[in-house]
């Protein structure tokens, strides 16, 4: 199994497709892995060299004590540039969903020159003070109850449509999470898109942002919903704005195909 230690830890990593090629960094949200965009391979693997990482906390990579600090946007996007740097990559187009998403832009912000463009799907880059409460209370949830207290969510993180039909697949996929995470860490990283976010926003600073930006969301995400991402488009300057009808928070699960041709149409134009 293919591991990289970087800031003392083993980060695992999955490379996929011709090294002469320009390298996609995929990077997934909270509770997720890299093996999440596994559909996305062959696609996204023709023309360039893809990068499937698990960031610090979870799928194959170490998970340190959820302790201040441990867990945070610069510690994981620094776990990102030293994985780059290890495996000889000096720049890279650097996607990023949901948790990652925030953690893409962070990265795009300390990494500059690391950065070949930017693909930031259903996330953010503020959070309002009213909302602040639900991500608090969420977190003391776990935090007393385990990982376990999460709910199934058929509304908000997916679309409707989607939802009515694959009921099984997201009850499967909720089971599989909570297996497969660890509620210190869960809390931690629900920080950075809580408390933190509201804290120290990644809004005034999008405008510094200079890469080519691809923001991507489903139009049915009650997650991160689009309105968000039309702010994030208004403040960056050269990006470009793409909702996809009838889905919601995993457009690349509800919608592959539009999907993948939303965001290959975006890397092939940045050539």
């Amino acid at each position: 199994m293919p591991h990289s230690k970087i800031n003392g830890l083993n980060i695992f990593y999955e490379l996929f497709g011709d090294s002469k090629n320009e390298t996609l960094v995929m990077t997934h949200g909270l509770g997720g892995n890299g093996r999440g965009y596994e559909a996305q391979i062959p696609d996204f693997s023709k023309n360039y060299q893809l990068l499937l990482w698990d960031m610090r906390g979870h799928g194959k990579s170490d998970r340190p004590d959820a302790e201040a600090g441990v867990y945070t946007r610069d510690t994981h996007a620094s776990d990102l540039a030293g994985l780059l740097d290890n495996l000889k990559i000096a720049k890279a187009h650097i996607h990023g969903h949901s948790l990652g998403g925030l953690i893409a832009q962070q990265f795009a912000l300390n990494y500059p020159d690391k950065t070949l463009s930017l693909i930031v799907q259903d996330s953010s880059a503020e959070i309002k003070e009213e909302y602040v409460a639900g991500w608090d209370s969420r977190l003391k949830d776990i935090s007393d109850n385990g990982i376990e207290s999460i709910p199934v969510d058929y509304t908000r993180g997916w679309g409707k449509k989607f939802s009515e039909a694959n009921k099984d697949y997201i009850d499967a996929r909720h089971e599989e999470s909570i297996a497969r995470n660890d509620a210190f860490v869960y809390v931690e990283d629900m920080r950075i898109s809580g408390q933190d976010l509201f804290e120290n926003p990644l809004a005034p600073h999008l405008e510094s942002i200079n890469c080519p930006v691809l923001l991507i969301c489903g139009e049915e995400d009650g997650t991160t919903p689009p309105g968000g991402h039309v702010r994030m488009s208004r403040a960056i300057k050269n990006s470009r704005l793409v909702i996809l009808p009838e889905v919601g928070h995993f457009p690349n699960v509800e919608s592959p195909d539009a999907y993948s041709e939303a965001i290959m149409n975006f890397l092939d134009g940045t050539k």
